[in-house]
């Protein structure tokens, strides 16, 4: 529960848009997950970038899944420079971290180093 408010803390005014100008965060589509699950199911997997500036070339980043499967949130510090030092800092919901697929986790590593945060 603990984690679940530290998380909402964190970042309810990036995932709702309630920040304005360049201190807003963009929430992005991640991965649109159809396997395992009989049409018309799915799972999103979704990233909303914390306004954070990092000298380390890591990032925060909220990471939000729902779907057929069930919801997950959590906060990843994603390191860009050294991909084992990535770890998630606060996590909830139905699925645990391990749930999250490996291809969304990839995808967010790639858009969130490639654009330096």
């Amino acid at each position: 529960m603990r984690n679940l408010l530290m998380a909402a803390a964190l970042f309810w005014p990036s995932v709702y848009g309630l920040a304005t100008g360049a201190q807003a965060g963009e929430t992005v589509l991640l991965f649109e997950d159809t396997d395992d699950l009989p049409p018309p199911y799915k799972q999103w997997w979704y990233a909303t970038q914390a306004d954070n500036s990092s000298y380390d070339q890591a990032y925060e980043v909220f990471i939000r899944g729902e779907g057929k499967r069930g919801d997950f949130f959590g906060i990843l510090r994603v390191d860009c420079l050294n991909a084992k030092h990535s770890e998630w800092l606060a996590t909830g919901g139905i699925m645990s971290a391990g749930a999250v697929p490996a291809r969304a986790i990839s995808e967010l590593r790639q858009q969130t180093c490639k654009n330096g945060g």
